[in-house]
């Protein structure tokens, strides 16, 4: 690439001029030009507070808390300390007192139907439990 001297080459001419004896009288004549602004009176300035009973503020503000309270009390959520489930299986290992029929008594038929649906017994695992374990001896 060839080296570029900027103050070697000529320079490029600007194509606008301004014409002769231009800024000379220029803020007078301007000032000519520009009309003068009419002073308009200040408009009147009602405030709020007067036009406003104070009990319709009041009243607004009531019900913004309300809302904001209702709201606030709807959403929060109550959590639960739930034992998880290695605590329930080391509390019922170490209290051996409870039998099944009181766990049983504990159940809800929801809870029943819980159970019945995760455990998955075939067909085959009866018929084996039922021939080969002697029941009544």
């Amino acid at each position: 690439m060839k080296e570029f001297k900027i103050n070697e080459k000529d320079k490029i001419k600007s194509g606008f001029t301004t014409p002769e004896n231009y800024f000379e009288g220029f803020t007078d004549r301007l000032m000519v030009q520009l009309a003068k602004p009419e002073v308009k009176p200040d408009p009147k300035v009602i405030p709020l507070y007067k036009r406003m009973p104070g009990w319709l503020s009041a009243a607004a503000v009531f019900i913004v808390l309300m809302t904001a309270g209702w709201f606030f009390l709807l959403n929060v959520q109550e959590t639960e300390n739930q034992p998880d489930d290695a605590a329930i299986e080391t509390y019922l290992v170490y209290n051996t007192n409870a039998s099944t029929y009181d766990i049983a008594q504990q159940l809800s038929q929801q809870d029943i139907d819980n159970l019945e649906a995760s455990l998955a017994v075939s067909d085959e695992a009866i018929k084996e439990y039922l021939l080969y374990d002697n029941l009544y001896e």
